[in-house]
């Protein structure tokens, strides 16, 4: 089923560019029911780039806001509400269910400091230009084609005040490639409205990952004040 699901999502981003994507996880909960509580399991809450990611936000003390795009169930903003419980955590998924999902997670834990909302990567328009101190994804760009990665960067740079930090696939050799899944050049595309010095990427070590996410994961750091 995932080999042919795949095969088809490959032949309709030739036709549709993101909006491929973006229907496919919108529903992805009609092809595996489970999809959403995998994401707070524990196995997924406690993989080891969670970690990475959520010392990297913490680098950025003191904040008052983050808001991850693409957040799912909210594995990262449970550990984040853990850590920091007198900060305000948002989460934005555009599957439902996913929401769902996460708020009842998030009551049954007794963790107020988390509102997760449904929306899209490129329209965040419910945050108002520099409402959020720092805006997170984790595998969430690498969904968003050449057709709308431009936006969903103008997006996060016009709601965030002190930095976009980016656990996704990139490489430096072309612009976007796509393998299942877009790898772009993150340096290439902020530099068109960031100068370069405030741009830091670094790869995660071997043996975190396998497969494209060991060859192509990184943390993007974007420091914006």
């Amino acid at each position: 089923m995932k080999k042919l699901l795949r095969k088809i999502k490959r032949s309709m981003n030739g036709i549709l560019g993101t909006k491929a994507d973006e229907i496919f996880w919108r529903f992805r909960h009609l092809f595996d029911s489970s999809w959403t509580e995998k994401y707070i399991s524990e196995e997924s809450i406690y993989h080891p780039h969670r970690k990475i990611l959520i010392e990297k936000v913490s680098s950025y003390l003191p904040f008052e806001s983050v808001l991850e795009v693409g957040c799912s169930s909210g594995p990262n903003l449970y550990l984040l509400a853990k850590r920091f419980p007198e900060v305000q955590l948002y989460g934005l998924d555009i599957n439902k269910k996913a929401i769902k999902t996460g708020q009842k997670f998030f009551q049954k834990e007794r963790i107020s400091n988390v509102f997760l909302r449904w929306g899209k990567v490129d329209n965040l328009q419910n945050f108002q230009a520099k409402s959020i101190d720092i805006i997170i994804s984790d595998a969430t760009l690498i969904y968003a084609g050449p057709d709308r990665i431009n936006q969903v960067i103008k997006e996060m740079l016009r709601t965030a005040r002190k930095a976009l930090i980016l656990c996704e696939q990139h490489s430096e050799l072309s612009p976007s490639l796509y393998k299942d899944r877009w790898i772009h050049n993150y340096k290439f595309l902020f530099q068109k409205f960031v100068p370069s010095e405030r741009i830091k990427i670094t790869k995660f070590l071997p043996g975190l990952w396998v497969g494209d996410w060991e060859k192509f994961g990184h943390i993007i750091e974007v420091v914006l004040n």
